[in-house]
């Protein structure tokens, strides 16, 4: 993985720490979308202390996997965990439901941030103690990116070079 922006995590807690919410959330969508060589989920967690641990993953999936050093430190209960959808819509993913049905009773909201929609999954927080989800739609700050014109063309020619280096290797015409 090449990073782009090599201050991308410390750009996020900036923002966290001087700027609204809706900014905080635009910077962590700017990151998944530019810092890296390809789009890649991004995921915070913002502790009790509001402290956040941060970490990227593919396309497609985040973890801490590989990055546990990142969650030193943390303490329960979680404020929120936000997570992006570099690929476009802001819903929760069979997986990120498995996730939020494990630390839901340590957790007050979950966010996912997709290109122009952001999905919260609140807590608790309903008058009988229920969960309630919202979704809204808006344009981010920094809307001068297009994924379907810049990081698809990108995927699918690294894909596409996978595939020959891997028919390459096994002695296969390309």
């Amino acid at each position: 993985m090449e990073t782009e922006i090599e201050d991308w995590k410390e750009q996020i807690v900036r923002s966290y720490e001087n700027e609204s919410v809706q900014s905080f959330h635009d910077c962590i969508w700017e990151m998944s979308i530019k810092a890296f060589d390809i789009p890649r989920e991004v995921q915070v967690v913002i502790d009790k202390t509001n402290t956040l641990f941060i970490s990227v993953g593919s396309p497609g999936f985040v973890s801490f996997d590989g990055q546990e050093s990142a969650l030193n430190g943390m303490k329960l209960p979680l404020k929120e965990w936000i997570h992006t959808h570099p690929f476009g819509q802001a819903y929760f993913s069979s997986t990120d439901k498995n996730t939020v049905a494990i630390w839901n009773t340590k957790l007050d909201s979950a966010t996912v941030l997709g290109n122009g929609e952001k999905a919260v999954w609140h807590f608790r927080c309903g008058p009988d103690g229920s969960h309630v989800m919202t979704k809204e739609v808006f344009e981010w700050q920094s809307s001068d990116y297009n994924f379907y014109e810049n990081a698809l063309p990108l995927m699918a020619k690294q894909i596409n070079d996978a595939m020959f280096s891997t028919a390459s290797a096994y002695g296969e015409e390309e």
